[in-house]
């Protein structure tokens, strides 16, 4: 079911003389996840600095988790009214805007930090979960770039509370 009408997205590019050209210009569509919220991906880089030649598109190949250790997604991420989402931590550093709608996110520890529209979230690497407790949809805009793991006393916190094959999206497949 469809929370929002699918993001437009809009990529621009270079045609053989250097002008500035549009190369795509479409609608992705956001499908349901086994997190309870419909994911699509935007955009998907696999290395720093970003490569911008070609007219290859990312999102024609399916992610290969919620994050990827060389580069960056850029996700849009539809949250129903009166959904929790898994306890999880991705091994990146995450910027979650808000655009519509409200949502709480609650960390590890219980704290509860009520976003609203124009707030950004910046996780590093923390165990949370996200909490839409109202009666519409929440849209969360979702840029999340490779970072090295955290170490607290010598032990490496990786990803966790989720399997790669349940958050993979993007990719003809669907």
């Amino acid at each position: 079911m469809s929370l929002f009408p699918d993001p437009r997205r809009i990529v621009t590019g270079h045609d053989a003389n250097g002008n500035a050209i549009v190369l795509k210009d479409s609608n992705i569509p956001c499908v349901p996840t086994p997190l309870k919220a419909n994911f699509a991906v935007l955009w998907e880089t696999h290395q720093f600095p970003a490569n911008n030649e070609g007219d290859e598109d990312p999102v024609e190949r399916e992610t290969s988790s919620l994050a990827n250790d060389k580069g960056l997604v850029l996700r849009v991420v539809d949250f129903p009214p009166h959904t929790d989402t898994l306890v999880h931590r991705t091994v990146s550093l995450d910027f979650g805007i808000v655009f519509q709608g409200e949502i709480d996110c609650t960390l590890d520890n219980g704290v509860v930090v009520h976003l609203k529209p124009g707030d950004t979230c910046v996780q590093r690497g923390t165990v949370h979960k996200w909490t839409n407790n109202g009666s519409v949809p929440t849209r969360v805009y979702f840029i999340l770039t490779a970072a090295e793991p955290i170490k607290i006393d010598g032990k490496l916190l990786g990803n966790h509370g989720f399997r790669d094959d349940e958050v993979a999206t993007g990719g003809v497949n669907e």
